[in-house]
């Protein structure tokens, strides 16, 4: 008896230890947990093209892991930190830009809208109710929008500590493409000592899901936000990085981006610049809104699709998590469990159909 109560009094502790020794180590990573997981995210991504410049290369991983680092560093921490050493100027900008496009709506429509045949006394009206409901809403609400242009000047140390979050990803990123065979055997036994029977795809699931939400989702939002912030700095927009990061926001959750670049065209022409409103409008039709509608379907339909609201809550979600870091991780996460649950169920289902029915007595 003593020795069964020693033997199991050693058990507890060892037990006791290893969870406090979890628990330790779970508290230094967690301040970095946003960040290694959007390098996972990353190095899984540009997997493809790094084993295919480590050939052009003649098989040398560490050069094309550091071209792979730096475009990444070009592509990625460069556009967020001029946004984020632009934000102090960029919100008062937006903010006047705002006020002028209420100043400059006039309560008449042109006069020759009122001379077209059988619907201009129609389209007359309904500019004038519509100008006047849209200007009293604008005028009701931009009390509302200086304070988030307050909150948002606000948050320009946490952009800063979410730029160096980016570069850590980066890097990380980076060593994990070097050492992706040994990441790719750990993840293989984890599975087996889990004792998941589809293993092997599992892996795979997980591999073309994050490709796939990546590219298609955080990719082509990416893409139309750099058109986007192109097409402002060449009109003569104020505010293109906060302007362009709205842009990003909206492609991320899949709502139209002309409401960024329509009210910043019409408040161009409202104030003199009509070249310059019809190349931006021209520019948002033809290049923002092409990525939209041909880019991000053709990127999509090649891996997961993802439902409207899950991608929303992948995006809300991840902000308040972890926040500008989680606006990547988070539709990914949520894409990446969806699709193992979607697989889950289809193999359950197929179970289920392929067990026998069971013997029925026969009749006497």
């Amino acid at each position: 008896m003593p020795e069964l109560q020693t033997w199991t009094t050693e058990r507890i502790v060892r037990l006791v230890a290893l969870v406090l020794l979890a628990l330790a180590c779970l508290q230094i990573i967690l301040p970095f947990l946003g960040a290694l997981a959007w390098a996972a995210i990353i190095a899984i991504t540009v997997w493809p093209a790094f084993v295919w410049l480590a050939a052009k290369l003649g098989a040398r991983p560490v050069l094309a892991a550091s071209i792979c680092t730096f475009v990444l560093f070009v592509l990625l921490v460069l556009p967020f930190a001029v946004l984020t050493a632009t934000l102090g100027q960029a919100v008062p900008q937006v903010g006047n830009l705002l006020k002028e496009l209420t100043l400059s709506i006039g309560p008449e429509p042109p006069a020759w809208l009122s001379g077209l045949p059988f619907v201009g006394e129609l389209i007359r009206d309904a500019w004038v109710a519509g100008v006047a409901d849209a200007s009293g809403l604008i005028r009701r609400t931009l009390p509302a929008a200086e304070e988030a242009g307050v909150w948002a000047l606000a948050q320009g140390a946490n952009l800063a500590l979410v730029l160096l979050q980016f570069i850590f990803a980066i890097l990380i990123a980076g060593v994990m493409l070097v050492t992706a065979d040994r990441f790719a055997e750990l993840a293989q036994r984890l599975v087996s000592r889990l004792q998941m029977d589809q293993g092997g795809p599992l892996i795979g699931i997980v591999v073309s899901t994050v490709r796939s939400v990546s590219i298609g989702l955080v990719g082509t939002a990416s893409i139309q936000a750099l058109v986007a912030a192109l097409g402002f700095g060449l009109a003569g927009v104020p505010g293109i990085a906060l302007l362009g990061f709205a842009t990003f926001l909206l492609a991320l959750i899949q709502l139209p981006t002309l409401l960024v670049w329509a009210p910043a065209a019409f408040w161009l022409y409202h104030t003199g610049e009509t070249g310059h409103a019809i190349f931006l409008a021209v520019w948002g039709l033809l290049l923002v809104n092409s990525v939209d509608n041909f880019l991000r379907p053709y990127l999509i339909s090649r891996g997961a699709k993802l439902p409207f609201a899950l991608i929303l809550m992948g995006v809300l979600g991840g902000l308040l998590a972890w926040g500008m870091v989680g606006l990547f991780i988070g539709p990914t996460l949520l894409a990446v469990a969806y699709s193992l649950v979607r697989t889950w169920i289809g193999v359950a289902q197929e179970a289920v159909a392929a067990t026998p029915a069971p013997p029925q007595a026969k009749e006497p």
